[in-house]
């Protein structure tokens, strides 16, 4: 199934995302947003202002102050899936992004606050799996000549 249809069956179904919050010493909820349509993998930046999520093949922010949504601009890389990671310093992000040419997701990085991504993974298909604390390396686990494996 090609990203295209993948994300047609996606939105024909009926699907509702709640974004929340949970105080894990209280375990009182607080929902912040409901969305229509499926919403995928809420990450915290590191100062707690921000969730970043992805929407449709987007990612976007979701500040906690005002409740505010904008879209990180990633210039081409506009199917990401739900792979995004935060470099450690909050400075960049890292998204799998499916390409059109052969649909195979590959690894891009930019900047938190928007521009252009810079390929990491020449070959795909490429998954996310984490940053090194020290923002040095990331993990991903990647299929090269038929095998899957974890990489740094």
């Amino acid at each position: 199934m090609d990203i295209h249809t993948l994300r047609q069956y996606i939105a024909a179904r009926d699907s509702i995302s709640v974004l929340e919050t949970i105080d894990v010493f209280t375990g009182v909820r607080t929902v912040l947003q409901e969305f229509d349509h499926v919403i995928e993998a809420p990450n915290w930046t590191r100062d707690g202002r921000l969730l970043v999520f992805n929407d449709r093949g987007l990612i976007y922010t979701y500040e906690l102050a005002t409740g505010a949504v904008a879209p990180i601009e990633s210039g081409f890389a506009i199917d990401c899936n739900n792979d995004h990671v935060l470099s450690p310093d909050n400075t960049q992000i890292a998204v799998s992004h499916f390409t059109y040419e052969d649909a195979r997701s590959r690894i891009y990085i930019l900047p938190m606050q928007g521009g252009d991504p810079v390929l990491v993974t020449e070959h795909g298909p490429s998954y996310l799996h984490g940053w090194s604390p020290d923002g040095s390396t990331l993990a991903y686990c990647a299929e090269r000549n038929g095998q899957y494996d974890i990489y740094t």
